[in-house]
């Protein structure tokens, strides 16, 4: 699994709480889009299906990594906006992919000790979607945790929130920065680098989005604008 830079206080909480064995069933990942809050918990999900409380990432030897990455692991489920006949994503994620969810919630797990359930993110979830997510929450079957994206948790039902454990991450420092898009960009020079270290403001995925569109010179334009 590709490295994640930053995190790891948010990554030890979780690992403490699922080696005390009071591991909460339900998870908001929250903090701004683009510093790897999904990245994160497909980490997390990894190492609770792999059954080692361990402190760092899975190895790619270990068997539950074989079938997450293939995308077979039979204990593991992501539901996310699905691509439309014409590429575009749909606008939410609807309430079939939840319900859908429910072989994986009514059975034993099959290879792992829990079943682990990852919606990237919860705020694209239609309101239908969210409410049979909620009926799951209210009476979560045993050792299943549910793993939730959310780049604006304040938005999400209430009901929802008061649910879930909220696990804030937030954005990278620079050193972190500049090893996140080494990895993403390894032929990047020094100025482009310091470049999106800059615009990126602590989220890498933002920094690469607007890599290459002559954002800095914009935001140079609109600081003196400011300050005149």
């Amino acid at each position: 699994m590709t490295p994640i830079f930053g995190h790891d206080a948010a990554r030890a909480e979780m690992m403490r709480a699922a080696s005390s064995g009071r591991l909460h069933h339900g998870w908001i990942l929250a903090g701004p889009p683009g510093i790897g809050k999904a990245s994160l918990a497909r980490e997390i999900a990894l190492m609770l299906l792999a059954d080692e409380e361990r402190t760092g990432p899975v190895p790619d030897s270990h068997p539950a990594a074989h079938l997450f990455h293939a995308g077979t692991h039979p204990d593991y489920a992501e539901l996310r906006r699905l691509e439309k006949d014409n590429g575009d994503l749909a606008r939410n994620i609807g309430v079939d992919q939840v319900r859908g969810l429910g072989r994986l919630l009514s059975t034993a797990p099959s290879v792992s000790r829990r079943r682990v359930i990852l919606i990237d993110s919860a705020d694209d979830m239609e309101r239908a979607a969210t409410n049979a997510l909620l009926k799951s929450l209210e009476e979560p079957p045993r050792e299943v945790v549910f793993l939730l994206i959310s780049h604006a948790p304040s938005r999400l039902l209430p009901t929802i929130r008061s649910r879930c454990r909220l696990l804030r991450l937030a954005p990278l420092g620079a050193r972190d920065m500049e090893a996140a898009l080494r990895q993403a960009a390894p032929d990047l020079g020094d100025e482009a680098l310091a470049e999106l270290v800059r615009i990126g403001e602590g989220a890498p995925g933002r920094a690469l989005a607007l890599s290459g569109l002559a954002i800095a010179d914009m935001l140079d334009v609109l600081e003196r604008i400011a300050t005149t």
